[in-house]
């Protein structure tokens, strides 16, 4: 019996230490799962090899709609990314841009940080224009992705999302790390736009570092299920001897 009873007390300690994480990866799993399976998204810039990219145009249409990117000098220099130095560009500009359809102001502007780079985007984890297919509705919009905010710390990082439906109507929100949880296809879109510098998790962010062996194989994943097998066995076995 006294066996059965440490097996019991290392299973209790090995499920219960791996329940919350489970519980934080699987969310995750099916929120991921629930946002691909209705929705199809799409950079709307092709490149001159035919493939859909970050936008690297100030200008593109959609539709028969046009969608300007203004770019407004500030005077200001971006800092030098590891990138930059590695490439050895120099800084770039620091610009205000305002979104335009067919002529028509859609937004205020706000800053982004423009990249001299050799390769990618100019507005590269700054800026992105998306199609987004509905299957539930069978309706498509353009979503303009952009970041609020520089390279500081992720819990202080803004996004605005500009929606622009099939009429040319225009809705704006912003999301911040702190509510990302409210806005799931949001949070896809960010990712999708790689505006996100790092990946974005729906309510946590356990699902994006780099997976090992040890996380997530070993813990949660075989701790937990250590944890739930030999607690049935203790319980099984537990029972058998009091009923004899």
């Amino acid at each position: 019996m006294k066996r059965y009873i440490t097996l019991l007390i290392i299973s209790l300690f090995l499920f219960i230490l791996s329940a919350f994480p489970l519980f934080l990866i699987f969310r995750e799993i099916i929120i991921d799962s629930n946002i691909s399976t209705r929705y199809a998204i799409e950079h709307v810039y092709v490149d001159e090899s035919g493939f859909h990219q970050i936008i690297d145009t100030d200008s593109i249409t959609i539709n028969d709609m046009k969608i300007d990117i203004i770019e407004e000098p500030t005077g200001k220099k971006a800092p030098l990314t590891l990138w930059d130095e590695d490439e050895g560009v120099p800084a770039g500009d620091i610009v205000n841009v305002h979104f335009r359809i067919s002529g028509e102001p859609i937004s205020e502007p706000s800053e982004i940080w423009l990249s001299n780079r050799n390769r990618g985007s100019r507005y590269f984890s700054w800026l992105d224009i998306l199609s987004v297919k509905d299957y539930a509705t069978g309706k498509t919009h353009i979503k303009i992705v952009q970041r609020l905010t520089d390279d500081d710390e992720m819990d202080d990082r803004e996004w605005k999302i500009i929606t622009i439906n099939d009429y040319g109507d225009v809705k704006e929100e912003k999301v911040s790390y702190e509510t990302r949880s409210e806005h799931p296809l949001n949070v896809k879109l960010i990712n999708f736009s790689d505006t996100s510098l790092m990946s974005l998790g729906y309510y946590s962010d356990i699902m994006q570092g780099y997976p090992s062996l040890i996380f997530p194989v070993l813990y949660p994943f075989v701790t937990g299920l250590f944890g739930l097998i030999g607690t049935l066995i203790a319980f099984v076995k537990m029972r058998g001897k009091f009923n004899t």
